[in-house]
């Protein structure tokens, strides 16, 4: 069964009740592969969806589904969708079927990212490129994408054999930072470095084995950092692209660190030899 009514924003709202539904199909098979058929984010929760209408956000918002509940608790914010947007509620049972996390907060949404440009990024002054190279854990990868946000990156980019970057667990852990920063993902090493040599691009490898120190790093100009596997780190033929290699000093008794938080460390290292410019 499905009716319709028009909100105050004009969006019209679809109640459906039906898992045989086309929409509701949709959303059930996007939200557990993380992305449509045509490439859009599936995602859930209201934060990622605010994001997503917040000006500068990289994203368009096409459909909404809410359960009943959550559609009457975060009223304001579906208030704020377009006539564009496609909205529907369902029965709070049913949003829990559909649901990829445990404690469902009711909303999902499909959001599709504007294209960027990686060649316009690495023309920008002093950018920064953060290169995932084999990362496997979701939540790292999300972290990754968070930090480069915070700490002023200008694009994050995956070589193949990493997790995707659109995975839900990343999304979730990226908490609305890939609707911002361009994310580039599955590209081949052999197209990647030689882009970054063209633009002049000084490329510094995490590795833990370095004589050299982070804080040895000179980072006033464009660099692309690479960070490698949880355990395993960089495998030769990467760190073989490397200009530099750099290590994080930690404690003799510390196997390694995080690479999410390595990442990070390189990141507030960079901003604070600018001097952190870019957050005034």
């Amino acid at each position: 069964m499905e009716r319709q009514r028009q909100p105050q924003n004009r969006t019209r709202v679809r109640e459906l009740t039906s898992a045989t539904n086309g929409m509701v199909k949709v959303f059930r098979r996007s939200l557990a592969e993380g992305t449509t058929r045509e490439g859009w984010l599936a995602t859930e929760g209201p934060h990622i969806l605010e994001e997503a209408l917040k000006p500068g956000s990289r994203a368009t918002v096409h459909s909404v589904l809410a359960g009943q509940t959550a559609a009457e608790e975060y009223r304001t914010l579906l208030a704020r969708l377009t006539r564009e947007t496609e909205m529907a509620s369902v029965p709070d049972r049913l949003f829990r079927q559909l649901s990829q996390t445990q404690a469902p907060q009711g909303i999902a949404a499909l959001i599709e990212l504007h294209p960027a440009d990686l060649q316009s990024v690495l023309a920008r002054p002093n950018a920064i490129l953060v290169v995932a190279c084999g990362i496997q854990d979701p939540g790292n990868m999300g972290t990754i994408i968070r930090s480069g946000d915070a700490l002023g990156a200008s694009g994050i980019a995956t070589l193949t054999n990493t997790v995707n970057p659109f995975n839900p667990k990343a999304v979730r852990s990226c908490a609305g930072s890939i609707l911002r920063l361009p994310v580039f993902r599955n590209l081949q090493p052999e197209t990647l470095f030689p882009m970054l040599q063209a633009a002049r691009i000084q490329i510094v490898a995490a590795d833990p084995h370095s004589p050299q120190s982070v804080s040895e790093g000179d980072f006033q100009g464009p660099v692309a950092i690479l960070v490698g596997k949880e355990a395993a780190g960089l495998p030769p033929e990467i760190l073989r692209e490397a200009d530099r290699l750099l290590r994080i000093p930690i404690r003799r008794e510390a196997d390694s660190l995080n690479a999410a938080t390595a990442a990070g460390v390189f990141l507030y290292e960079i901003a604070r030899q600018r001097g952190f410019r870019e957050f005034v």
